[in-house]
Formats: structure tokens, sequence, C-alpha cells
């Protein structure tokens, strides 16, 4: 004792200070550090966690505790470990955005396919940790198992395609034949494309199917405390009368059914996946049928109980109004309602959108330096940059401050899942709106940048006398430092161009055949500059290697034919893709408001008129935006026509050459956001005057009572007054019985 007490002199007081237990903070943490592999979800909370309370405040506290206290988990989860999951989530479709264009329509549904189901990954775990994320090695664990398959989807995503095998061949518009008579080269880039892609489908097979299986194995553990456990009985479940219903939730036994049917549909598709049978029509329709299949039937699962427990609500609602006695408790009573942990999903939901909005950004932010730091730039990049910030910033301004914003629906039922369900087309529209918005980047700097380009090189040609002196055989024609920096900031080299054009001047016949010859020559550098600018621009923004295998073949004999015809030809074939993109561009921004709007209703009805003006005036926006498609609608479909008709092309042909697409939509997104500022303003103001009028009214019929208290008091007073006498008293008598005679 003598040494341990010399010890604890030499060490500071905290070394050997004991744990203070009064402390409730230190008291939590070590609880949440301490894990044992897998608690009972269905225990009742802590009475020491209950807030502390005197005699005199309990009946107030009782008031003021939450009804849902009881069903708080003892232990929750840690929520660090979900904002990881988010992240983790998140790189499965921000890769695959990153590295594909999505501009034609099929893109566009083989990406909002993918976001489907990997979004109803993060839904189904979600809702499960909303009730039974608890404080153990077991979810640790399986999250963290999840995290490493959503890595494995996030790198091998890059090949992937919905149709694949079914309706085109990887890295193709079409299905190739194993019999098509193809060059080495070609042969050798479908079979990277193939092997890439089989690669992504096996990859994507084995992670779907490993996702389902741990979330099976998380119910399977629910299902078993639920039943055998000691938590459900410490809570006071009740019997439901059946077996099959005894203590577990009939939602537990729905998802658990779906969950099963689910795992063996994904594990057959994994199957096939792996096998040659993959590859074929058949084999890859199946597999994509099984995909489909095993996720609709988990949502069917998770819909399955609300809808029964809504149609018997209505089915007692009209006994009641008939005058019917109420009978026996129906199953779908919630009598042993779910247990709730520490997540708020309108939290988790907002996180998510944070992060997706943040994603967004990046997709197309590390590219501007390219588009901003290229020749010809012009002052319709930098609009359409100022048009995106500004879109963001509406975008987010509409989502967390919009009528409903922070808050999850009150009831736990289908209300909710359905609020969640219009999540889909919106964090959809999201990614898709940006990666419209990164194509139009694309396209305003190739039409912007090319249209400066070929117009200062024709001014430059007239400045420099360019046609003179190859008559004066001037020498320093090779070396002119103006045309020599203009050719190199679009990666063409002056000097093999010069070769040429004074090999035109020398087999000359005439002034005339020269100006012609020089006419076709500048038509080809023209070409060459659009498609090297086309090129950069592709591989900045979209990773790819540029033009295609079918469009080369094309400029290369435009060298041959030179004609203005098949050079607009070739321009509308580069750019076909992003005319397509610009043309449904508007359907993703109009369907953000109208999702915004449509959640507000579904959240629950609105509280008054302000409310609702919000609501409709972004639906009333969406549609709006909608109604724009149609500008589709024209005599010519084509961007590149000749002068004479060019007015005669479809609208969003003019729109696209006016560089008002972005414009537009953030003009459209500025005046929603004006409209709910001024909306806010309103509100605000009848909120207070409508509080200073309840106060009034509170005060006036305070001031009717004491009034009446008042007045009946004085009606009191003004009473006739009975005469109050003393009892006799004895006094006399004893006087008069002592007395002398």
């Amino acid at each position: 004792m003598a040494t341990k007490s010399k010890l604890e002199d030499k060490l500071p007081p905290h070394f050997t200070k004991e744990p203070d237990a009064t402390e409730p903070e230190l008291v939590a943490k070590r609880r949440e550090q301490w894990r044992h592999f897998s608690r009972d979800p269905y225990k009742p909370p802590r009475d020491d966690e209950k807030p502390s309370q005197s005699a005199e405040q309990a009946p107030e506290r009782q008031k003021q505790e939450p009804p849902e206290y009881s069903r708080r988990l003892r232990h929750p989860g840690s929520g660090w470990t979900l904002l990881f999951y988010d992240l983790a989530w998140t790189a499965t479709f921000a890769t695959l955005s990153q590295s594909g264009s999505f501009i034609e329509p099929m893109d566009v549904v083989s990406y909002f396919g993918f976001f489907a189901a990997v979004l109803w990954l993060w839904a189904s775990q979600t809702l499960y940790c909303v009730h039974f994320y608890t404080n153990d090695w077991f979810h640790l664990t399986s999250i963290f198992l999840q995290l490493i398959i959503f890595g494995l989807l996030a790198a091998t995503t890059k090949g992937y395609h919905l149709t694949n095998y079914i309706s085109r061949s990887p890295g193709s518009t079409e299905l190739n034949s194993s019999t098509d008579q193809i060059s080495d080269e070609d042969a050798l880039q479908r079979f990277n494309a193939e092997r890439t892609d089989l690669f992504s489908a096996k990859a994507m097979a084995l992670a779907f199917a490993l996702t389902r299986f741990l979330h099976l194995l998380q119910y399977l553990r629910v299902w078993l405390y639920a039943r055998w456990g000691k938590g459900a009985e410490n809570r006071g479940h009740t019997h439901r009368g059946r077996f099959l219903f005894d203590r577990v939730h009939p939602q537990v036994y729905a998802i658990i059914v779906g969950l099963i049917f689910s795992n063996m549909m994904l594990f057959a598709a994994m199957g096939i996946m792996f096998s040659s049978y993959g590859t074929s029509v058949a084999g890859a329709s199946i597999k994509l049928g099984l995909w489909i299949g095993g996720f609709l039937l988990e949502i069917f699962s998770h819909l399955w109980y609300p809808v029964l427990r809504l149609m018997a609500r209505r089915r007692r609602q009209k006994e009641s109004e008939a005058g019917k006695p109420p009978g026996t408790l129906h199953w779908t009573e919630d009598v042993n309602p779910l247990p709730l942990a520490k997540v708020d999903l309108s939290e988790r939901l907002d996180t998510i959108t944070t992060i997706i909005l943040g994603e967004s950004i990046n997709g197309f932010a590390g590219t501007l330096t390219s588009i901003l730091t290229a020749a010809g730039v012009g002052r319709a990049i930098g609009i359409n940059v100022a048009s995106t910030a500004f879109t963001i910033w509406f975008i987010a301004y509409m989502y967390f401050e919009g009528p409903k914003s922070g808050s999850s629906p009150e009831s736990e039922g289908l209300r909710r899942l359905t609020w969640m369900v219009f999540y889909l087309p919106f964090l959809a529209s999201i990614f898709l709106l940006f990666a419209g918005i990164k194509n139009q980047f694309l396209l305003t700097s190739f039409l912007s940048t090319v249209g400066r380009s070929l117009q200062g090189f024709q001014t430059l040609l007239g400045q420099q006398n360019v046609t003179q002196r190859l008559r004066n055989f001037d020498t320093s024609l090779e070396s002119d430092t103006a045309i020599k920096t203009f050719l190199f900031e679009r990666d063409i080299i002056w000097k093999a161009q010069y070769q040429q054009l004074s090999a035109l001047f020398r087999n000359a016949s005439n002034e005339t055949d020269f100006q012609t010859q020089m006419n076709a020559w500048r038509m080809r550098l023209s070409m060459m500059m659009a498609s090297n600018t086309y090129e950069a621009r592709d591989c900045a923004f979209n990773g790819n290697e540029g033009i295609s295998e079918e469009i080369k073949p094309l400029i290369g004999n435009y060298t041959s034919t030179t004609n203005f015809n098949s050079s607009l030809e070739i321009l509308t074939q580069l750019l076909d893709g992003s005319f397509q993109g610009a043309r449904f561009i508007l359907v993703f921004a109009a369907s953000i408001p109208i999702c915004l709007g449509i959640q507000c209703i579904v959240h629950s009805p609105p509280r008054d008129r302000y409310q609702w003006a919000v609501i409709t005036s972004r639906l009333a926006l969406g549609l709006l935006l909608a109604f724009l498609l149609l500008l589709n609608i024209g005599k010519y479909q084509e961007f590149y026509v000749s002068r004479l008709v060019a007015n005669q092309r479809a609208g969003v042909f003019l729109w696209l050459d006016a560089f008002w697409v972005l414009p537009t939509i953030a003009v459209a997104y500025a005046v929603q956001f004006l409209l709910e500022i001024t909306l806010a303003y309103f509100a605000k103001q009848a909120t207070e005057k409508a509080k200073l009028t309840d106060t009034q009214v509170k005060a006036e019929a305070g001031a009717v009572r004491t009034s009446a208290m008042v007045g009946g008091a004085i009606i009191l007073n003004q009473l006739p007054q009975i005469p109050y006498a003393d009892p006799p008293s004895s006094e006399p008598d004893d006087k008069r019985g002592s007395g002398v005679d």
C-alpha cells in the first residue's frame, strides 16, 4: 500500500482518478465504446437514461416526455458509420456518371435503372437502421462489408449499360455478330470493350447478391430476437393470438419473405452472369429480368403491411360510421410497435442530397480549366458558368428551405414510403441534369470556339496578306508568328500547312484555280480545328477517346471531297449525342420542382395558403419547363443546315444557337427563388399578425373573466345583509345563580 501511495503521489491526479459516475455524458460514452457482438434491439431503454425529475416536476415531465421514448433502443448505433456508408454509396453512381456522357436517350435510361437499384440498396438499409441499428460489432461488420461492396461497384461500372448483349454489343450501338468480317484493329477494340463490360456485369451481379444476403442476415437476427429474445418480453409486447405473429411484427415477416425470394433471384442472376450463357441475348435478358423482379419483390414486401393496415383502418372507419360495434382487434393493429434508433430519416436524406449536389458540382468543375483556357472562348462560356452556379444554389435553396424541409412524415406506414419513393426521380434528375449541363458545356464551348476560330482564321489570313506574300515568294510567311501562334492554340502546326498551301500555289494553273484550291485548303483546316476542339473537350469532360471510329473515316475522306454538304454531315454526326441531350435536358430541370412539390403534399397536408402557394408555384414551374419541350417541333430537325433555311429549324436549335439553354433554366429557377422569398416574407407577417390577434383574444377573454368575477363580487356586496346575532351567553345566568339574596 505504501508503494502504491508513493506511485500515486508521483503521477498526475487524473492518472489515478476513478471514473465519475455522476457525469452522464461520460457514462454514455463508455457504454457506446464497448460493444458486444450482437445486442437485442427490443430491450427497453435504461431507466437511468431518463431525465432526472423531482416529485413536484413529475407530472409536467410526463406530459413533455416524447411518446416514442419507450420505443427507443437501449444501445443505438453510432452515426459516423452511417455517414461513411452514405459516402461509399454515393461513389457507386458518381464514378459511373463521371466515366460516361449520358447524352443518348438509352444512356439516360440505363443510368436511371442503375441509380434506382443502388438507391434501393440505400433506402432498404436506412429503413432497417431506423428501427434496428444497435451499437454492436454485428452492424459495424455488416456495414463495413457493404462499404467494400460499394467500392467494388464504383470501380467496375465503367463498361455498364443496361442493354448490353440484349440490343447492343459492348462498345457499339448495335448488336454485333460473331460472323462479321472486321479488321484486326476493330476486333481488338471489340474484344477490349466486351472484356470491360463482362467484368463490370459480373462485379455488379456479385455485389447485388451479396448486399441482399447481408440484408437478409440482418432481418433474420431481428426475427430471432423478436421471437425468442427477452427484450420483446420486457417491453411488454402482447401476443397476437397466432403463433406465426407471436410478438414478431408482421412487417418483419413480410420483409424476410421478400428478401428470401429476392436472394434466390439475384443469386440466380449471378450464376447466369458467371456462365457463358450470360453473354447471349436470352441470358442477358433473363439476368435483367431477375434483377428487376428481385428488387420489385423487396419493394412490395415493404409496402404489403402498410397497405393492408390502411385498408383495415378504412374498413373500421366505415363500420363505425355505420354504427356497428367495434369488433375484435385486427392483426394489423400496431400493438407491438417496432423500436426506434437514433436515426432521423430526414437527416439521412438531407445528407445524401448534399453529397449528390457536391458530386454533381465535382463532376464538371474540374473540367472548367480546359474550357476557360481554350482558344477562342467567348462570353457564352462565362454566362453558362454563372448560370450553372445559380442553378445549383436555387436547387439547394428549394430543397432545404421548402415548406416541409427538415422533417419526416409523422406516420411510419404508406405515407413515409411514398414520400421516399419520390426521392428516386428527384435525386436522379439532379444527377442527370448536371450530366446534361456538362454536355452543354461541351456543346457550347465547341460551337462558340469553333465559330470564332473559323472567322478569326479567315480574318487573320487577310490581315497577314497571305495570298500576296505567296505571289511574292515571301519565305518569312513560313515563320509568321501570328499565324503560328493562332494554329498552335488549336493543336495544329503551321509549317506543315504552309507547305501544303505553297504546293497548291505552285501547282495551280491560274489565279482562279489557286483561289479554289486555297478555299478547299481552308475548309480542310477548319475541319481539323473542329475535330481537334471536339476531341479535346470530349476527353476533358467524359474521359472518352474522343471521336468515334465511325466518324473518323468521314473526316479522313473530307480531305479529298472538301464540299460544304459533307462538312455539315460530319459536324452533325459529331455532335448528334450532344444535340439529343439538349433536346431533353428540360425533362430533368422540370422534374426537380415537380418532385419537390409532390413530396410536400405526400409528406403532410399543407397547413395554410402560403404553403399551398409555394407548392403550387413549384408544380407550375415544372409544368412550364416541360412545355418548353415543344421547342423540339420544327421543319428541320438538324442544327447544321443551309443559311437560307436556318430560321425554319426546330426551336431547340435556335435556342442552342443563341446559347440560352442554361440561362433559361437559371432564370426559371431564379423566378421561383424570388417568389418563395416573397411568400416567406408575407407568411412571416401573417403569422406574426395571427399570433398578435391570438394574444389579444386571450387577453380579452381573460379580461372578460376578470370583469365577470369583479361584477359578481359587486353584486354580492349589494345584496341586503342579514343581521347576525351572537348566541346567548350563559354568563348572566351564572351571575344570577351565584348572586346573594
